[in-house]
C-alpha cells in the first residue's frame, strides 16, 4: 500500500483494519507497543506503533492543553506525517472545507480529520464529530479518550 497516495476508500478501509485486529497475537503485540514506548513531552502522549501485517509504522499522538475540554487523538504515519485519523476537539475550533470554491464551510466545534496533510496551510476537509455516533457527546479529555479507546477496539490486556 502507497501510503503517499491513498485514496478515501483506502484509508476508510485502513482505518476499519487498524480499529478491528485480524488475531489475539496482533492486538498484544499492538498493545504492548503502546504501554511500553508511551511517554509525555510538550503537553503530547506519545509512542510508535507498528502495524508488522501492514509493515505501517505509526505514531500514536494525545495532544493535552491547559483546557480539558481542547485537544486532539491522532494516528499519524510515521513516514509522511500524514495523519491516518485525527479527532480535534474544542466547541470554539474553527475549520474551513472547500476553501476557495462555491462550495466554502466554516466547521465549528470538534471534527475528525481522515488523512490530512501535516502542512498546516494545506486545505483539508473534515467531518464535524456530530456525525460519527460514538463521539458526537463527548466535550472531555478523559471521555474522549475512553471512547476511542472503545472506537479502535483496544482491549484492556489480561494476564490470565
Amino acid at each position: 500500500m502507497d501510503i503517499n497516495n491513498l485514496t478515501i476508500t483506502q484509508v476508510q478501509q485502513l482505518v476499519e483494519e487498524e480499529k478491528n485486529p485480524q488475531n489475539v497475537l496482533e492486538y498484544r503485540d499492538v498493545y504492548d507497543q503502546i504501554v511500553s514506548s508511551l511517554v509525555y513531552s510538550a503537553h503530547t502522549y506519545r509512542c510508535q506503533v507498528i502495524d508488522r501485517i501492514r509493515n505501517i509504522e505509526y505514531d500514536f499522538l494525545v495532544h493535552t492543553t491547559p483546557l480539558e475540554t481542547q485537544f486532539s487523538l491522532s494516528l499519524m504515519f510515521t513516514e509522511n506525517h500524514y495523519h491516518l485519523i485525527r479527532f480535534d476537539f474544542g466547541e470554539n475550533l474553527r475549520h474551513t472545507n472547500y476553501v476557495g470554491t462555491d462550495h466554502e464551510e466554516v466547521i465549528v466545534g470538534s471534527h475528525v480529520h481522515y488523512n490530512a496533510s501535516p502542512n498546516k496551510y494545506d486545505p483539508k476537509n473534515v467531518i464535524p464529530i456530530g456525525e460519527i455516533e460514538e463521539f458526537k457527546n463527548i466535550e472531555l479529555i478523559k471521555d474522549a479518550f475512553l471512547e476511542y479507546i472503545k472506537y479502535t477496539n483496544i482491549k484492556e490486556r489480561s494476564d490470565t
